[in-house]
């Protein structure tokens, strides 16, 4: 939950010098897909085990931040993208991961409320 967003916003970062390469934008995407597909896996992980007699209410809210998180990506990056081109978007979404990630430790630092 910590290493993902952070490695993430790595790839976001590496991708604006190296974005016009075709060779180098496949595989930064490449380990994008693969660094970003076990995220849901993790996700539910940290849900049962915070919520542990509570999952199903907790992966509806999850569900729809997600969804909401989709949606406010999409419609930010899209002006961003065309007010500033694709550098400035994948600098701020590097800047939402790195935040995510820094979250993800304060909340691990803080304890799970489950486990008290």
């Amino acid at each position: 939950m910590i290493a993902i967003p952070l490695v993430m916003a790595v790839i976001a970062i590496a991708l604006i010098p190296f974005g016009n390469g075709l060779a180098a934008t496949a595989i930064l995407l490449g380990a994008w897909g693969l660094i970003g597909t076990p995220a849901p896996v993790a996700w539910n992980t940290w849900l049962t085990r915070t919520l542990p007699n509570d999952a199903e209410a907790g992966g509806g809210l999850m569900v729809a931040a997600i969804q909401l998180a989709i949606t406010l990506g999409a419609t930010i990056g899209g002006f961003l993208f065309d007010m500033s081109g694709y550098q400035n978007t994948f600098a701020a979404s590097a800047a939402m991961l790195v935040a995510a990630g820094l979250l993800a430790f304060v909340a691990k630092r803080a304890g799970s409320p489950a486990r008290k």
